[in-house]
């Protein structure tokens, strides 16, 4: 059996993920608001960290509604690697959320 290669996590405040709001029937209103600058919060492992959205692309030819590309700059350093799940949570009481997963390095 081959050996998986070492995880490559880091201690980061900026990374890039990959994004589908998790209610897909206000993914139009997730779009909507998941714009440079607006504010969320992350929920990523254990913590809960404030998260200002600083870019987000279209990823090829994929549908935004489906999955989009969002940079995000996090208030504190968090530990990450690629792949690691995490969710996006607006400041309405939880109800408009995002699922995400962290793009590779350097992608």
């Amino acid at each position: 059996m081959a050996s998986r290669p070492p995880i490559d996590a880091r201690e980061v405040t900026r990374f890039e993920a990959l994004v589908t709001a998790t209610d897909a029937d206000r993914a139009a209103e997730f779009l909507g608001r998941c714009v440079p600058g607006s504010a969320w919060m992350a929920s990523i492992r254990t913590a809960l960290v404030e998260a200002t959205v600083t870019a987000r692309n279209p990823l090829g030819t994929f549908d935004e509604k489906t999955c989009t590309c969002v940079s995000l700059l996090l208030s504190l350093p968090v530990p990450i690697e690629p792949g690691l799940r995490f969710r996006l949570i607006a400041d309405d009481g939880g109800q408009l959320s995002a699922s995400g997963v962290v793009r590779p390095w350097g992608v």
